[in-house]
């Protein structure tokens, strides 16, 4: 797992990069902006230049995301439905740091 190593430059310590997400993933670039747009997961943070930082947790949750719309059959709209209706549990699988 490839993790940002300078922490005072970004603030992103422990923070995966989205080139990280999308190798451990298999995941297109397409296919994780859609993720977001639809409100699957989220980035933990944002710089003002447009990179995104995702919580180590975000790679689980999409393979559980490619796996219900795979074998599960499930839309993705359906999923966002399903599991992610409750902010609690929204919060838990996208990896939010404000969470308890």
């Amino acid at each position: 797992m490839a993790l940002l190593s300078k922490p005072a430059d970004t603030g992103c310590a422990q923070l995966l990069r989205t080139a990280d997400v999308l190798d451990q993933t298999g995941i297109t670039h397409q296919v994780l902006y859609r993720y977001i747009t639809i409100g699957l997961i989220e980035p933990a943070r944002t710089l003002e230049t447009g990179l995104r930082f995702f919580h180590p947790r975000v790679v689980l949750t999409i393979q559980t995301i490619q796996s219900l719309t795979r074998a599960g059959g499930y839309s993705l709209r359906d999923l966002k439905e399903i599991f992610f209706k409750d902010d609690r549990v929204r919060k838990k699988l996208v990896g939010d740091s404000t969470s308890t």
